[in-house]
């Protein structure tokens, strides 16, 4: 049961040695959260959280999907409630494991957690991935979805924080 759940288990080990590897070089807790959540105008900073939201939209794009570009086979074999049931379990699932994830490592690295922070980057990624046009190949989406996601990020920031 848990090998299925966490059948892309290199994601999140990427985002735990991600996690690690953003201590190490923001050790301050200020610093630290909002390079990881938020973003600043430093290149280097943008640069680091480009890779976090890359690896939270990541958790969504490799098992979400598969799933709604084989939309029509999957609803034929099991049905339109059972398929929505299906998206909606693609979509909390990551979220939850990210959820936690990050839960442990900010306290275990920082000594202190943020949750409207974690909950605002899960809102804005379920966001993007679901408003965004599903073709066979996503690559140009990805782009589009980690530029917006970004721009949000900022906007979203700036203005309320």
């Amino acid at each position: 049961m848990i090998k299925k759940i966490l059948k892309n288990s290199s994601n999140y080990l990427f985002l735990i040695i991600f996690n690690l590897a953003l201590f190490l070089i923001y050790q301050d807790t200020n610093n630290y959260m909002t390079v990881k959540y938020i973003t600043t105008n430093k290149s280097m900073d943008i640069m680091i959280s480009i890779i976090f939201t890359f690896l939270l939209l990541k958790l969504y794009f490799d098992s979400y999907y598969y799933i709604v570009l084989n939309r029509n086979n999957i609803i034929t074999r099991i049905g339109r409630k059972e398929y929505n049931l299906l998206i909606l379990k693609q979509l909390l699932l990551p979220s939850i494991i990210f959820f936690i994830i990050n839960l442990i490592s900010d306290y275990i690295l920082i000594g202190s957690i943020n949750i409207v922070y974690i909950i605002i980057n899960i809102l804005f990624a379920i966001t993007c991935v679901i408003a965004l046009p599903k073709k066979k190949e996503y690559n140009n989406e990805f782009l589009i979805v980690l530029i917006l996601f970004i721009l949000i990020k900022i906007v979203y920031f700036k203005l309320f924080i």
